[in-house]
């Protein structure tokens, strides 16, 4: 243990003398949060509207499809809730059964309190919606009067989405360029090859810098959520263990898929596309920096099934909505089967020279 301990030292010795490697651990990801939150995402585009149907008639629905304006999902009554009191939602409005465009039962709008500007030009809209319903039908009839109610909410913006998936994003790029391209360095250099002939043992050299990997990364949780919290107004509710848990998980995972490119890769030509290859899909459409909500069926279905994408959910999950272990267990089942997979591949296929 105690050589484990020295070679650990060393690891992170080497590591922070680096300075490429610091810039693009630590410093290169805070600069993304800090270039990304002067974009405000939430004040473009359309007014979220949530609907709850209990009606059978859908032509008021249909009506506001077609609005440009909104953004219109439906749902049950829980889950379009839950999304208002998030700030996912704008507005979310509740159909009666018995609604008719031509009668006389309210609608009710619940109404996010901190979207003020797009709850008011919402309502218009739908106080338009209906009138031109009710003329259509019969001029002489009043429409369905609308009832107003407000709903405090978390009002979580860009930058709670942002910063995990940022996390995500450091924590694999730091996993698969930091260990390939520095093994196949160390490789090419023939330093790999002097380390077998000493009486060092070679698991006590890779424990070590796993090891050391794995600090680095508990330092990158802490000083990202800190300057979220402190610089950007981070809604983290989340727990600090439980995100270091899978962060970790992730960490080995993206270790794995490094050794195992630096076991296949003999040069720093042949490890840079190869690791390109692999992470650039991942960090497209694994959700890191916008929603995967807007990709087409069968990429949404592929990228469910990314190590990234469990990793950036989970750690997005923890810090904004409070997370448990097991309230994010399917992306810790995903990150172990990965873990596995990679760990495999990786023992098989690293070659010390």
């Amino acid at each position: 243990m105690r050589l484990k301990g020295i070679l650990i030292i060393v690891s992170l010795k080497m590591f922070f003398r680096q300075r490429e490697a610091i810039i693009w651990t630590i410093l290169l990801p805070l600069f993304m949060v800090f270039l990304f939150s002067f974009v405000n995402f939430d004040g473009l585009g359309k007014v979220s509207l949530g609907i709850v149907n209990a009606s059978t008639d859908t032509t008021l629905v249909g009506a506001l499809r077609s609005v440009q304006s909104f953004k219109t999902t439906t749902g049950d009554t829980s889950e379009e809730f839950d999304a208002l009191r998030k700030g996912d939602r704008s507005i979310v409005m509740v159909i009666p059964p018995t609604f008719q465009p031509a009668g006389h039962d309210s609608v009710t709008l619940y109404l996010n309190a901190e979207k003020v500007q797009e709850t008011q030009i919402g309502k218009l809209i739908i106080q338009r919606v209906l009138d031109e319903l009710v003329f259509r039908q019969n001029t002489a009839v009043t429409g369905p009067a609308i009832r107003i109610e407000m709903v405090n909410s978390r009002n979580l913006n860009y930058i709670d989405f942002l910063l995990p998936g940022v996390l995500a994003m450091s924590i694999m790029q730091s996993g698969v360029f930091g260990v390939a391209f520095g093994f196949v360095i160390l490789k090419k250099r023939g330093i790999l090859r002097r380390l077998l002939v000493t009486p060092m043992r070679t698991t006590d050299f890779i424990v070590a810098q796993v090891v050391s990997r794995l600090l680095v990364l508990m330092f990158q949780v802490f000083i990202m959520i800190e300057v979220g919290q402190l610089f950007f107004h981070l809604h983290f509710i989340g727990s600090i263990f439980n995100m270091l848990v899978v962060g970790i998980l992730g960490g080995i995972v993206f270790l794995s898929i490094g050794f195992a490119l630096s076991g296949i890769s003999k040069s720093e030509d042949q490890v840079a596309p190869l690791a390109n290859i692999i992470t650039l899909p991942m960090l497209l459409l694994g959700g890191v920096f916008f929603s995967r909500s807007n990709l087409p069926g069968f990429a949404h279905i592929i990228t469910n099934y990314f190590p990234l994408t469990f990793l950036a959910d989970g750690l997005r999950v923890i810090a904004v909505e409070g997370a448990t272990l097991a309230g994010v267990l399917p992306q810790i089942i995903g990150l172990a089967v990965w873990c596995i997979i990679m760990v495999f591949i990786a023992v098989k296929s690293f070659r010390w020279e």
